[in-house]
């Protein structure tokens, strides 16, 4: 579904991605973690339009998308979300979500379509019942899953995540966790940028680490955790916990 090929960025003299090369296949849930400054964000920036690269290829369902905009690449069939969360505040949940649903691209020009757009967003993100409540009154999580259901509007078939989890609490990480799960067996791909190691081991199938904008390893989240290479350059130390 998703290719990056020979991928490199610089600005000036540093390169924040340098030569890297992707595949995320159709249905797969992919966690990419590394140390601040690894080139994670950036990496999205470039998929998604938001930067241009300086060298290299993008290709989604085959075709590059390079040099598209962000607009047009969302409208081939790519969502996101931002690690800070700017909903509407004054807006209702429901036509925050409606507002991802009639920019999609999708045959949703009038609200009474990108009004029926917005329930299974909403319905997957669990904010349902909270659907006539002012965006503003939300708390931090239920933000991000506002944030989740405006990119899910937009009929993603791969949703890229950045930090979804950053700021929240304990309770929240694990809420969200499920409505990650739910989003994905939906049918959505899904590419998760994350701190929490410990989310992106529970949910991913396939881990990538990223350091100095380069690929320091890839594998399953058992390898992944213990890497010699992973373990001294991000982790510290192995983690104990159960991964899949």
């Amino acid at each position: 579904m998703l290719e990056v090929r020979d991928l490199s960025k610089s600005f000036g003299g540093l390169k924040a991605v340098g030569n890297l090369s992707i595949r995320v296949g159709q249905g797969e849930f992919v966690g990419v973690i590394g140390p601040n400054g690894a080139g994670k964000t950036t990496l999205m920036n470039l998929v998604t339009g938001y930067m241009q690269p300086t060298s290299g290829d993008i290709l989604f369902e085959g075709r590059s998308i390079v040099g598209l905009k962000p607009y047009q690449i969302s409208h081939r069939g790519v969502g996101r979300t931002f690690q800070v969360v700017r909903p509407f505040s004054e807006m209702s949940v429901e036509d925050n979500v409606m507002t991802g649903a009639l920019f999609s691209g999708a045959k949703t020009s009038s609200l009474a379509k990108a009004r029926k757009a917005a329930e299974l967003p909403m319905e997957l993100t669990g904010l349902a019942a909270k659907r006539h409540m002012h965006a503003g009154a939300l708390t931090l999580g239920e933000k991000k899953k506002l944030e989740l259901a405006r990119a899910l509007a937009t009929a993603p078939r791969l949703l890229l995540l950045d930090e979804v989890m950053g700021g929240v609490t304990r309770g929240e990480v694990d809420d969200l966790m499920v409505v990650l799960q739910r989003i994905h067996a939906s049918g959505v791909t899904i590419v998760m940028i994350e701190h929490l190691v410990e989310v992106i081991m529970a949910l991913s199938k396939r881990v990538v680490v990223l350091n100095f904008g380069q690929k320091l390893h890839e594998g399953s989240p058992r390898e992944v955790v213990e890497h010699p290479a992973v373990i001294e350059s991000y982790l510290g130390r192995p983690l104990d916990a159960e991964v899949a």
